[in-house]
């Protein structure tokens, strides 16, 4: 329990010491210090306006925290009268759990208590078990990681195409903030059924964040990736949240990044941050939009096609090259692999020697 004031600190403590520990600290410096020695905190509850270091800075050192187990620790933000809605959106965008106003109840306070530690218990032990995230049932940010780096090396090996999206669903911490914690959680349950009903068999999708859900897709290529994602997009922007008089129509915006068979260095981290970026740019833009990432504006290097125009004897190059001629060009290369394609191409489907991809990769270089 985090706040500079003391009656505060110990009506919650009457409230809550019956069935929990509790530990108090009268800024975020003394609550930040104590939670990097003490792993067995469940639950913060912190007030926004303190000496030393506020709520929002303990907030933004929890949710950055190297620790893995320390940066998912549920925090309660206690709110007062003078927080305001753009207030509560700033630190629900910095990661806050949930809000309880001040003066609280001691049912308010023992039930969020109790509902936070027992979810957070539960999530623990469910991904450790299976990897999911426990609230939709799409996989962990830890395990969407590592199944990214297997499928990305798959890629890689097999010199096939993959593509990598990033949703958030736009304007969410609205929701949350006008309409409470289960309507948000029943909106991100829907959205993540869309996203698991739209993939292929074969995709891995995940929940990456509080509104964050990301998607691979295997042999994908820029085409095709945004065909998927636009049939995903389609279908959540027919979700419509009707509270009273308003009407929330649900959006997600969308950053799309695809691997190239040419491109054979860039690694997992490095595509999530370039279809995050795509995405971010879309959230800019507003409206639901769809980004495919540039990687020539991303300063990336584009795959290079080899010039294939000139005319040369197939024999004298195979001659030249047996001899160790140094003199023969890329372009003589290239025009010569150009010309013996159609013939590597109907040997593989005569033969059966699985060079589909090859000749695929060899297409797309030469430029065919």
């Amino acid at each position: 329990m985090v706040d500079d004031s003391r009656v505060i600190r110990r009506a919650a403590v009457k409230i809550l010491q019956k069935d929990f520990d509790v530990l108090e600290a009268e800024d975020g410096e003394e609550a930040w210090a104590e939670l990097q020695n003490n792993t067995s905190i469940s639950v913060v509850f912190s007030d926004l306006g303190m000496p030393n270091m506020d709520g929002f800075e303990l907030l933004e050192n929890i949710r950055n925290s190297n620790d893995p187990a320390l940066a998912k620790v549920p925090v309660i933000i206690i709110t007062g009268a003078e927080e305001t809605d753009g207030t509560k959106e700033e630190v629900l965008e910095m990661g806050a759990t949930d809000f309880i106003s001040k003066p609280f109840d001691s049912i308010s306070l023992k039930s969020r208590a109790a509902t936070h530690i027992n979810y957070r218990n539960e999530v623990q032990s469910l991904e450790k078990r299976v990897g999911v995230d426990k609230l939709t049932g799409l996989l962990n940010e830890d395990t969407f990681k590592q199944q990214g780096e297997q499928a990305l090396a798959y890629a890689k090996r097999h010199c096939t195409e993959f593509s990598l999206v990033r949703f958030d669903i736009e304007h969410f911490a609205d929701v949350f903030i006008k309409h409470g914690k289960d309507i948000a959680e029943q909106i991100l349950c829907k959205v993540a059924s869309i996203i698991n009903e739209g993939k292929r068999t074969e995709d891995i999708a995940a929940r990456m964040g509080v509104s964050k859900f990301s998607l691979i897709l295997h042999s994908s290529d820029p085409q095709g990736a945004e065909v998927v994602v636009s049939r995903i997009c389609q279908r959540v922007s027919r979700l419509k949240l009707k509270m009273g008089n308003d009407v929330f129509k649900i959006l997600l915006s969308t950053g799309i990044t695809t691997l190239s068979m040419e491109e054979t260095d860039v690694e997992f981290p490095v595509l999530l941050a370039h279809a995050e970026s795509a995405q971010k740019t879309a959230a800019v833009k507003g409206g639901g939009k769809i980004i495919r990432y540039n990687k020539a504006a991303g300063g990336q290097k584009t795959g290079s096609q080899v010039t294939a125009n000139i005319d040369v004897n197939i024999e004298a190059l195979i001659k030249g090259v047996s001899q160790g001629d140094d003199s023969i060009s890329k372009e003589q290369l290239a025009s010569a692999m150009c010309k013996m394609l159609p013939l590597v191409e109907h040997a593989d489907t005569q033969l059966k020697l699985g060079l589909s991809k090859v000749v695929l990769h060899l297409k797309k270089r030469l430029g065919l």
